[in-house]
């Protein structure tokens, strides 16, 4: 019952938040990190002396699974892409609360990204009088520089974003693969991953320590259509997005190029939250400082325009100060509005 009306609200609504709360570490679990500071009820969370709650429209509890959240999350904006719509996926959280295992996944439980790339693939053999053209890419901002993650090492550089016609941002120079199979897809996710910058942290073995974004460009026609005919195409931008996680020095022992990253990092999701509570005002015509950030800019289709987009918070139940900020971003992204 719960995973058919979360599923419907997907559809609904342009917007959805929900949260997943992270597991218990083996780590934490022998330092005695046994007590959670926070409890579920539904799709309710609460501090457990009861002086906070917050609703959101999903909550996946620790064992729950990728699939799970993939199936009631996922899938309805990967069918609005199929149909033309722009879609957004993203995982927001402090380090090591799980977004990367998420977003991508491992070998034995693949996360969104691995799990859309084989959806379309199969979707698009439901579709047998339209022919499809797919692309993707893959970028990251690392220390609020763009760079394309499916270049080889030696021909990166830095990115810059500009505008079309319609003044909408997008990231020049950027490479687009076409993809027949979703082996194809998967190899580019794996080269861009190589290429992708990770450290060892004291909270985190494998710290993602920039923003990556994984583009797929779905393109389609119907097969009996002139190729010149008027409004006979469908192109949507479907952005799955590993966010970095926000950090405290302290905790994560962070000095020299891992403290300027954190920083680079932190002040760039500061800016996210800046606008995603301003776009939760509904102010009309207030200014939204997308262009402080790479990664605002970047999102701005997707955070305050025409794209369906769902934001995966990821706590983590035995942290109290850490999960508090969170889940008040969750709170506040949940009043935004958006027009695909």
């Amino acid at each position: 019952m719960a995973s058919r009306m979360a599923s419907r609200m997907a559809e609904e609504k342009a917007i959805t938040v929900c949260v997943r709360l992270r597991p218990l570490s083996r780590k934490e679990a022998l330092g005695g990190a046994m007590q959670d500071h926070w409890k579920t009820d539904n799709n309710t969370i609460y501090q457990v002396d009861g002086s906070i709650s917050f609703n959101f429209d999903r909550v996946f509890l620790n064992n729950e699974s990728t699939e799970n959240v993939y199936e009631e999350i996922a899938v309805p904006i990967i069918d609005s892409a199929m149909q033309g719509y722009n879609g957004t996926i993203f995982a927001y959280g402090q380090t090591a609360s799980g977004k990367t295992y998420t977003m991508i996944g491992s070998k034995d439980d693949l996360g969104i990204i691995p799990r859309a790339i084989h959806d379309i693939f199969n979707k698009v053999k439901k579709f047998p009088d339209r022919e499809f053209l797919l692309r993707v890419s893959y970028m990251e901002i690392y220390n609020e520089t763009i760079t394309d993650l499916l270049c080889d090492t030696q021909k990166m550089k830095p990115l810059i974003i500009r505008e079309d016609f319609s003044r909408n941002p997008y990231v020049g120079d950027l490479t687009e693969e076409v993809v027949y199979t979703p082996e194809m897809a998967l190899k580019w996710i794996t080269k861009g991953e190589k290429n992708r910058h990770y450290r060892v942290t004291k909270t985190n073995q494998r710290s993602s320590r920039s923003h990556a974004i994984f583009r797929m460009i779905l393109e389609s026609r119907e097969k009996d259509e002139p190729s010149n005919c008027e409004g006979s195409v469908k192109v949507s931008h479907l952005n799955l997005v590993d966010l970095a996680g926000w950090e405290r020095a302290e905790k994560t022992g962070a000095e020299g190029v891992k403290l300027k990253e954190g920083c680079n990092i932190n002040r760039s999701l500061f800016v996210l939250r800046q606008v995603i509570k301003k776009l939760s005002d509904g102010q009309d015509g207030a200014f939204i400082n997308y262009r402080d950030s790479k990664l605002t800019r970047i999102l701005q289709n997707s955070l305050g325009g025409n794209a369906k987009t769902c934001i995966i918070c990821t706590i983590i139940p035995v942290s109290l100060n850490e999960t508090l900020t969170t889940l008040q971003f969750a709170g506040t992204a949940q009043s935004m509005k958006n027009i695909p």
